[in-house]
C-alpha cells in the first residue's frame, strides 16, 4: 500500500516531536506508540485538508479531563492544607480554564508544534486560545496513555501547576455565581436562575460553545457565551453581579 501524502509529512515530524518532548523533561525512552505521538499534534483542521481519513487529536482531549483534574486535585489537596474544599475547587477551576491552558501552551512553545489546516494557519490558528488549550489537553492525554501516570504527573507539575502562585494572586476566593446569589437574596429575597443553550455547533453537530442567561424573576439581566456551560454561567454571573452592584438601591 502506497504511503499517503499526509503520512509522509507527519512521519517526518516524529523526530522533531521527540526532541520537543525531551526539552520538556519527558523521558522519550518510554515512547512506545509513535503513531499516537504524531496524532497528538494533529488538529482536525489539518485532517480536513485531505480526502483520506487522517487521525487527529480530538479523542485524546477526552482523556485529559480525568488525568489533569486528578493530578491537580491531588496537588492542591496536599499543598493547600489549610483551605476548605470550596476554595480548592476555585483554584482547580482557575488552573484548568481555557485561558490558563492556552497560556501554558504558549510558554512551552506548543504553537509551533501543532499541525493545522492551510486555511486555519492563514488565520493564525496555531495561536488561537482554544486550539492551544485543546492541543495541550491532547498532549496530556498522549503522555498518560503512552508514557504512564508518573510522566504525565511530572509534566503537569512542571507546566500547569507552576501557575499556582499566579492563580493565588488573581483567583476570586468566592465565585461570581455565589456572590450574585448572595446579592440577589439580600436585595430581592429570591434566587437567580440560569438558562443554558447550545450557541454553536461544528460540522458534526457537536457543541462548540454555550450561551448562559441569568434571570431575576421574569427579567433577563445578563448573558455570556463560553466554551462550556460552567464558563458561560460564571461569566454571565460576573456581568450580572457588576450590573446589579452599580444599580442604585
Amino acid at each position: 500500500m502506497a504511503i499517503k501524502e499526509w503520512e509522509i509529512l507527519v512521519n517526518k515530524k516524529i523526530p522533531k516531536r521527540k526532541e520537543y518532548l525531551k526539552k520538556l523533561g519527558i523521558d522519550i525512552g518510554k515512547i512506545k506508540d509513535e503513531h499516537l505521538l504524531a496524532t497528538a499534534f494533529i488538529h482536525k483542521s489539518f485532517a480536513a485538508d485531505y480526502k483520506d481519513p487522517v487521525p487527529y487529536n480530538e479523542r485524546l482531549e477526552f482523556v485529559w479531563d480525568a488525568i489533569l483534574g486528578g493530578v491537580v486535585a491531588k496537588y492542591l489537596y496536599l499543598t493547600l492544607r489549610d483551605q476548605p474544599e470550596s476554595i480548592l475547587t476555585l483554584y482547580k477551576i482557575a488552573l484548568v480554564r481555557e485561558e490558563m491552558l492556552a497560556e501554558v501552551a504558549l510558554e512551552i512553545d506548543l504553537a509551533h508544534q501543532i499541525l493545522v489546516g492551510k486555511g486555519e494557519q492563514k488565520r493564525g490558528g496555531n495561536f488561537k486560545s482554544k486550539i492551544l488549550a485543546d492541543s495541550l489537553e491532547a498532549l496530556i492525554g498522549y503522555i498518560y496513555l503512552d508514557l504512564g501516570y508518573d510522566e504525565v504527573e511530572k509534566f503537569i507539575k512542571n507546566t500547569v501547576l507552576k501557575k499556582l502562585p499566579q492563580v493565588g494572586e488573581k483567583v476570586n476566593m468566592k465565585s461570581y455565581k455565589t456572590s450574585l446569589q448572595e446579592l440577589i437574596q439580600k436585595k430581592y429575597k429570591t434566587l437567580p436562575t440560569y438558562k443554558d443553550f447550545v450557541n454553536e455547533t461544528d460540522e458534526r453537530g457537536n457543541p462548540i460553545n454555550f450561551r448562559s442567561e441569568v434571570w431575576l424573576k421574569d427579567q433577563k439581566i445578563a448573558q455570556w457565551i463560553g466554551v462550556n456551560k460552567k464558563k458561560a454561567q460564571e461569566e454571565a454571573a460576573k456581568k450580572a453581579y457588576k450590573l446589579l452592584k452599580e444599580k442604585k438601591q
